[in-house]
C-alpha cells in the first residue's frame, strides 16, 4: 500500500498504516470515517472470519489488501470492500436461509454463515469441482460455522429444491438478471447480483409479482459461467 506524503486519511487509513492486516481491514470496513459495514452481525462476521484462510498459500501476505486475488481456474476472491458492500445490501438476518452462487474459495459463504448465526442456513453453489473441494477444506477451519453446505453444481438456475430464500448473493456478472433467482426469493427477500453493465443490483421481493430494484454503479465483475467443470 503506497501512501503519498501530505495526504491525510481517516483514523484507519493514516500515513502510518503501510500494511493491511486483518485488524486494519476490519476497522476500515466497520469503524472508519467511510465505513461500509453497519449491521452488527456482519461486523461480527468480518471480525471472526479471516480472509487469509481462503486464499492460496503464496498469496496469504496479500490477503488483507483491498484487491481481487486469483484462486485458480480463472476465478478470483473479490475485493473486501466490494464484498462488504454486497453483503450489507443483502441485509443478512439471524436465522435466515441464504443462497450463495459462485462459492469460489468459500469466504463469502463463511461470512454469510457467521452473520446468519447458528439457526441460519447457507447453500453455496460452485460449478468448478476443484474450488468446491477447496472451499470445504477452508470452511473446515471454522467448526462453529456448520450451517453452510457447499454443493458442486451449476448455479445458473438457482436452487429451486431449497427455495425460497431470505437472500441470494451472486459473485459473478450476468447480462440480464435470471428470473429464476427472483422467483426463488421469499417475500421480503433480497437478491444482490452484479451485471455486465458494471452495476450491482439489489432487488427486493415485495409480493408474489412485485419487486423493488436499486442500482449501484461503478463495479466490474467477471461474467458468470454455466455448466460444471
Amino acid at each position: 500500500m503506497h501512501i503519498m506524503p501530505g495526504i491525510n486519511l481517516d483514523e484507519y487509513g493514516g500515513p502510518d498504516a503501510f500494511t493491511w492486516t486483518h485488524e486494519y481491514l476490519v476497522n476500515y470496513l466497520t469503524a472508519g470515517k467511510h465505513r461500509i459495514v453497519k449491521r452488527p452481525s456482519l461486523k461480527h462476521a468480518f471480525r471472526e472470519v479471516l480472509r487469509e484462510d481462503f486464499v492460496p498459500q503464496e498469496l496469504k501476505s496479500q490477503a488483507y489488501e483491498d484487491r481481487e486475488l486469483d484462486i485458480g481456474y480463472g476465478e478470483v476472491i473479490n475485493r473486501p470492500t466490494v464484498t462488504a458492500e454486497m453483503l450489507e445490501l443483502l441485509k443478512i438476518r439471524m436465522g435466515g436461509t441464504y443462497l450463495d452462487i459462485g462459492t469460489g474459495s468459500g469466504w463469502v459463504a463463511a461470512l454469510i454463515g457467521m452473520a446468519a448465526g447458528a439457526e441460519g442456513k447457507v447453500y453455496s453453489l460452485e460449478r468448478v469441482q476443484f474450488l468446491a473441494d477447496i472451499a470445504r477444506i477452508n470452511l473446515s477451519k471454522y467448526p462453529g460455522i456448520d450451517t453452510v453446505k457447499i454443493l458442486f453444481r451449476d448455479g445458473s438456475k438457482g436452487m429451486p429444491d431449497f427455495a425460497p430464500f431470505d437472500g441470494i448473493h451472486v459473485s459473478a456478472a450476468f447480462p440480464e438478471v435470471p428470473e429464476e433467482y427472483m422467483m426463488q426469493l421469499k417475500i421480503g427477500g433480497i437478491l444482490v447480483i452484479p451485471t455486465t453493465d458494471r452495476t450491482i443490483l439489489s432487488i427486493e421481493r415485495l409480493s408474489e409479482d412485485e419487486f423493488e430494484e436499486s442500482t449501484h454503479e461503478g463495479y466490474i465483475f467477471g461474467e458468470a459461467g454455466s455448466g460444471i467443470a
